[in-house]
């Protein structure tokens, strides 16, 4: 995707593309769909007889014989669309972004149908941090943080990098900090 913006001397030193896991929309949709379960298990431990289904829900409005859907329970069945839509937006979104660092700036990718390119040139970096979570680091990922050098501009935060430290040394590698160490020692 990005290659098309590339210089003719340009070369890429290292592409990646973020983890599902470092996304907060893949974990509301996860707790959502916990929800729904723990939900429906106290609905029928403690109310077995409260009748809260579709076909309950759609008899008011006078559909009945609804044989697929018809016993599902209404708020479950509700909460997990909505986190199998939040895992499923997660995903598209993890698809559509690429960061890429080349010999001569940053280029960071973002969008499905609209595009959001960023391109940072080395001269406008300040520094570069790594941010890892307990989460994270039981997942083996992290964040990535980009300082930019003027004042009042907004940090730039890559989430679900794999290896964080990685990252960080190829961005201060350009902009010419190579005295770095990777605390991993890779």
């Amino acid at each position: 995707m990005l290659k098309q913006f590339m210089l003719a001397d340009e070369k890429i030193i290292r592409s990646e593309k973020p983890s599902i896991l470092g996304q907060k929309e893949f974990w509301r949709g996860i707790g959502l769909i916990i929800l729904s379960i723990v939900i429906f298990a106290a609905l029928s431990l403690f109310l077995p007889k409260y009748d809260i289904s579709f076909s309950a829900l759609f008899s008011y409005v006078g559909i009945k014989n609804l044989p697929l859907i018809g016993s599902l329970p209404v708020i479950s069945t509700l909460l997990e669309i909505i986190g199998i839509l939040y895992i499923l937006v997660s995903e598209l979104q993890v698809y559509f972004i690429e960061y890429i660092i080349t010999n001569s700036r940053v280029m960071i990718e973002r969008g499905i149908i609209a595009k959001n390119t960023n391109i940072i040139l080395p001269s406008k970096i300040s520094d570069v941090s790594v941010d890892i979570s307990i989460l994270d680091r039981i997942l083996k990922l992290g964040k990535v943080v980009i300082r930019p050098e003027e004042q009042g501009r907004p940090n730039i935060v890559l989430r679900g990098i794999r290896d964080p430290y990685s990252f960080q040394g190829a961005v201060l590698k350009l902009i010419g900090n190579v005295t770095y160490k990777n605390p991993n020692g890779n």
